[in-house]
């Protein structure tokens, strides 16, 4: 092998190809980094213009228009509930025009038409028409001045009968007198539609309803001014409430009268229509790495045309020597970087591509530190996803490792139905900490955000639904009434609660690991003092009432003194400091045994009344100084005569464990009476399904769609019962004397498992002989008889099955208890009943 050293000549040509290579690299690089910079300028510069114009269009515009809902949607909430109003007074006067005792007593020759018959109308009208402050009666053309009277006929007054009298056209004038509003109408008395009118009907209505509805929205979002205006004549403000000049304001007319409403943003509205700007930001983000990557292509290909233009540099290869041997190589590439066939230039610029591009940094890191662990069929109990909630034994059926999926799932249904935050709330059991922190977890690792309200009733998470503008969807940690080892979760999404199929498909999710993955964001909000607010401005108590509330050492206690001392009400409370071992009695008011304390406390104290709400607040029972019981269902009755006088021909819900009488009041006030299936669950979906203003269930769920949510919250239905039975001005026992009870049975349970019940109750339809009763089966097994009825059931919330009956007397009682018992006994035998 030939080892002769190259020639001096040869070492300096080659010395020489080589600077000529590093001088080319730096005019490429130089000339690059020219181009870089002017064509990065120039994206960067169309980036902020784009990112103007998008921001104009995706925020600015995007809030505006959200502020405009906003503003419509308040005039338009309270425009509702007027009109409402004002279509329920309306058809109580034109029933009353349309009186046969009042056409007879304005009928020339008839017996009845006399001044005496007429007042004895009038008094006998005005006590029974809820509202009416003065009712009077006047031939044609018969009326008078009248300005001293204690609801005087002036001009304004006149002048509405008279239109009356012709059959023009007649809106209800809102009048001040003596610094009371109340609403003037009038209606003419004829034979029919066609005839000439024989006289007039002039009523005068309390204004107060009218008003309380007006001022029942949130103040601080702006102000709102009610007005009246009449044709040809100025606009009168009538009240107003609020403070805003933030924006445009919404003008609108109330139907059915000569009212409008005129709403005017606040700067709060203004902030919460504010538009986030996240995806305009992405989109400008997106635009901006765009036009910098396209930039950095235009540069290399410019580079390479300006290059095409100059003499070609020796290839790379040419370089190496041909005398040096192959194994050399590799020697030759480290000491000498020209060996390359990519130069240092495209080195270079590809390290800095990467960092423009954002495509730097380490690779394949998780983003989330939460585990995936599989679980198996038999790690998840199916009975405890019930037919309306998911509750369970803590420890050998319910577990943090559980919690964690099932706020997995929970996240990932909210998802699918277009949500992306859940709230989540909690009771006060000992074990509900601990779970709350699994199912946040579980919700967070699926992507879901959370916003945490903390340990408040039920009811309170409800309402946070409704209330907060991100979600109207939220799980809330508690097993109700069920004893201390208890816990579980409700869960609420898009305002619906789940049930039946609902819930088994959480269990679904799990098994089939039809999961998200994500990594949502955790935020703590207050919930406890607009709550209370929104019932203090809609509830207004006419009198002073001192109540004693026993929270059985539950959630409740940390809201429910504070809301009713808010009322008004002179409080005592009992058993309200929170512990989670219930030590008391269990949270369960439907036991007799556990109202024993709250009874004797009441009449020890002297109190007007008791409350007992249930383990998380949305159910009641009330106790009277007598010590009676107001078990729900004859509660139920009060309210729907109550609403009924408002609203006539509404329905009314109630559960398959009500009394007939309840069935037996509504149809006496004129109601829609519907039985239908006990749970929360269903009997919200019902009362969505039905339209219904007022549902219940003799449990203790009340359910208020009349000037509420419709959801079922025990705190807001008892301020409601009080508001009631203040304006009466009548003692509670007095006021419930008035729907006297029939024979009946306390709720009874008979212990069975929840393996074994509801293929029980299955049994019992198929086989049980109950003669020739009416048999109901959308809820267990009912059958009423001509002078009673029985019930059995599977509960839905414990390993139990529920009976109830009622009768007459106590022999047909006895009776209907002994058929369901032969009955009974004849599918289980193994079955212990108590009677």
């Amino acid at each position: 092998m030939d080892n002769k050293p190259d020639s001096p000549e040869k070492i300096k040509s080659e010395s020489k190809a080589a600077l000529r290579a590093q001088e080319a690299s730096k005019r490429k690089a130089a000339l690059q980094r020219k181009i870089l910079l002017s064509l990065g300028a120039i994206a960067l510069l169309a980036s902020a213009v784009i990112s103007w114009w998008l921001h104009g269009q995706l925020v600015v515009t995007k809030q505006q228009e959200r502020l405009n809902q906003l503003t419509q949607m308040e005039a338009d909430n309270r425009k509702m509930l007027l009109e409402s109003y004002l279509r329920t007074q309306t058809q109580t006067v034109d029933r009353l025009a349309a009186n046969q005792d009042f056409i007879d007593s304005l009928t020339p020759e008839h017996p009845s038409n006399t001044p005496e018959q007429r007042d004895t109308l009038t008094r006998q009208w005005l006590r029974a028409t809820p509202g009416a402050l003065s009712v009077r009666l006047f031939e044609l053309h018969s009326a008078e001045l009248d300005r001293n009277a204690e609801y005087p006929i002036r001009f304004a007054e006149m002048d509405l009968i008279r239109r009356a009298e012709t059959r023009q056209t007649i809106q209800p004038e809102l009048v001040q007198i003596n610094d009371r509003w109340q609403i003037n109408w009038a209606r003419p008395i004829a034979v029919d539609n066609s005839s000439d009118p024989l006289g007039s009907l002039f009523i005068v209505i309390d204004a107060s309803e009218l008003l309380n509805l007006f001022q029942g929205g949130d103040k601080r979002l702006g102000e709102i001014q009610l007005i009246q205006q009449f044709a040809g004549s100025a606009p009168l403000i009538v009240l107003k409430q609020g403070t805003g000049n933030a924006g445009p304001s919404v003008q609108v007319q109330v139907a059915g009268s000569a009212l409008q409403l005129k709403f005017t943003p606040s700067s709060e509205l203004v902030a919460m229509s504010a538009e986030l700007p996240s995806l305009w930001i992405m989109i400008s983000a997106l635009i901006t790495a765009a036009l910098l990557a396209l930039a950095l292509l235009a540069s290399k290909f410019l580079v390479r045309l300006e290059l095409g233009k100059a003499p070609q540099e020796p290839a790379l290869s040419d370089l190496v020597p041909a005398h040096k041997p192959a194994s050399s190589a590799s020697e030759e590439s480290v000491a000498n970087p020209l060996f390359h066939k990519q130069d240092i230039l495209d080195i270079a610029v590809i390290d800095e591509d990467e960092d423009v591009l954002g495509l730097g940094g380490s690779r394949g890191k998780k983003t989330s530190g939460l585990t995936n662990t599989q679980m198996s069929e038999d790690d998840i109990p199916r009975d405890i996803f019930r037919s309306y909630d998911i509750r369970g034994l803590v420890g050998s059926q319910l577990t943090p490792e559980l919690a964690l999926k099932i706020g997995q799932a929970i996240g990932s249904e909210a998802l699918d139905q277009g949500e992306q935050s859940l709230i989540v709330a909690r009771d006060g059991r000992t074990h509900s900490a601990n779970l709350t922190q699994a199912l946040i977890k579980g919700i967070l690792k699926s992507g879901c955000n959370v916003i945490n309200i903390g340990v408040v009733p039920t009811p309170l998470m409800y309402f946070a639904s409704f209330q907060f503008e991100d979600t109207r969807s939220g799980v809330m940690v508690t097993a109700s009434h069920n004893p201390k080892e208890y816990n579980g979760f409700k869960v609420v999404i898009n305002n619906e609660a789940l049930a039946d199929e609902a819930v088994l498909d959480l269990r679904a999710r799990i098994i089939g690991q039809r999961l998200h993955q994500g990594l949502g964001e955790e935020f703590p909000r207050d919930i406890i003092p607009a709550y209370i607010e929104r019932i203090f401005s809609d509830v207004a108590l006419a009198g002073n009432v001192s109540l004693v509330i026993d929270a059985g050492n539950a959630v409740t206690g940390l809201v429910a003194p504070q809301l009713f001392e808010e009322l008004g009400c002179d409080v005592t409370p009992l058993f309200c400091d929170l512990d989670g071992e219930f030590p008391n009695h269990n949270p369960d008011p439907t036991e007799e045994k556990n109202l024993s304390a709250l009874i004797a406390k009441v009449q020890e104290t002297g109190a007007d009344m008791g409350v007992a709400f249930d383990g998380d607040g949305d159910r009641l029972v009330v106790v009277t100084p007598k010590g009676d019981i107001i078990w729900p269902d004859r509660m139920l009755m009060l309210f729907a005569r109550d609403i009924l006088a408002r609203h006539p021909g509404a329905d009314v819900l109630f559960d398959v464990k009500c009394s007939r009488q309840l069935n037996q009041v509504i149809s006496s006030y004129g109601g829609r009476p519907i039985m239908w299936k006990t749970g929360h669950s269903p009997m919200k979906a019902k009362m969505v399904e039905t339209g219904a203003l007022i549902g219940g269930e003799y449990s203790g769920h009340i359910f208020i769609k009349d000037r509420w949510y419709g959801f079922d919250d025990g705190l807001y239905a008892m301020a409601r019962l009080l508001e009631i039975i203040t304006l009466r001005d009548q003692k509670i026992d007095d006021i419930f004397a008035s729907f006297p009870p029939m024979v009946i049975t306390p709720e009874l349970k008979i212990p069975s498992s929840d393996r074994n019940k509801f293929a029980l109750i299955e049994k019992l339809q198929a086989q049980g002989d109950f003669q020739n009763g009416a048999i109901t089966t959308i809820d267990g097994l009912r059958v009423d008889f001509p002078k009673g009825w029985g019930l059995v059931r599977a509960s839905n919330t414990s390993p139990a099955l529920t009976l109830r009956f009622e009768a007459e007397s106590q022999e047909m009682l006895v009776k209907i208890q002994q058929l369901f018992k032969r009955e009974l006994l004849k599918v289980d035998s193994s079955l212990a009943l108590p009677f």
